[in-house]
């Protein structure tokens, strides 16, 4: 008998030990549905997370011109409003997230939370030759990704993200797809989750 409850033991050890823990989570969001919008050579978007008519987050470009000779730079931007933040590196490049990656609010390793003004997605670099010019950046080639971000609402953070993908085929441009924050302040939310 008392081989029959050690084993019975070590099994429910066993089980317990390799059993898959979920993070607890309120998966009690906002979603927007961006549907597909475009941001282009002479087009931003605009996204209100929270739908009270003030935009949150916007994607947009920014032309960089050098000296004559030298490359000139487009950059693709997300810039955040007021207090929102984007996790990104201290060069400005933002998180890339695959669908399923949790989204907390700690800081991940290189990647911070910061307030700041924008987040470069991509960069194409014209050189004085255009038919030699080229994008850069983590974000090049990428579809349907998710970019980390924290929205300040009522003096809270909520975990939330922005799916984007990046289309280098002329004319090049972001797509926008949607946005999702979770309603329960400080907790995180999965990429992809809606």
């Amino acid at each position: 008998m008392s081989k029959y409850i050690y084993v019975m033991a070590c099994v429910g050890i066993i089980f317990t030990a390799c059993s898959k823990k979920e993070t607890p989570v309120n998966l009690s969001v906002e979603y927007v549905n961006l549907n597909n919008a475009v941001a282009s050579i002479d087009q931003s978007v605009n996204i209100d997370i929270d739908k009270d008519g003030t935009a949150d987050f916007l994607v947009t470009k920014e032309l960089k011109e050098t000296a004559a000779g030298q490359d000139d730079l487009l950059e693709f931007r997300v810039v955040s409003n007021q207090q929102h933040k984007l996790l990104v590196q201290q060069n400005g490049t933002p998180a890339r997230k695959e669908a399923g990656v949790w989204i907390r609010k700690e800081d991940e390793g290189v990647f911070k939370w910061d307030a700041s003004l924008h987040a470069v997605i991509v960069t194409r670099v014209i050189t004085p030759d255009p038919a030699n010019a080229y994008w850069t950046g983590t974000w090049k080639e990428q579809y349907n990704k998710y970019l980390p971000i924290q929205f300040i609402k009522n003096g809270k953070t909520h975990n939330g993200w922005i799916q984007i993908s990046f289309s280098p085929v002329l004319p090049s441009r972001i797509i926008v797809h949607d946005a999702v924050y979770n309603k329960a302040a400080g907790e995180p939310i999965q990429a992809g989750s809606k």
